[in-house]
């Protein structure tokens, strides 16, 4: 049992390593959504309506959250 009480604790220790190589977060995390992402174009007559059902959704939150206009 000693040693699996050694391999917890250092599992456990790992675990709580946290890494600040990225920096500190952003005030708003959405602006980073907004940063890397724009308004989907690509919609065509034969496109299947569960593409078309993501292209909407990523255009409404593009929307909510970037102020996109149609």
């Amino acid at each position: 049992m000693g040693k699996a009480a050694l391999i917890l604790i250092a599992v456990l220790a790992l675990t709580g390593c946290v890494s600040s190589d990225e920096g500190p977060l952003p005030s708003d995390p959405r602006s980073i959504w907004c940063d890397h992402n724009s308004p989907r174009r690509d919609a065509k007559p034969d496109t299947p309506r569960a593409e078309l059902d993501e292209i909407n959704k990523h255009n409404l939150q593009g929307a909510a959250w970037c102020g996109w206009k149609p």
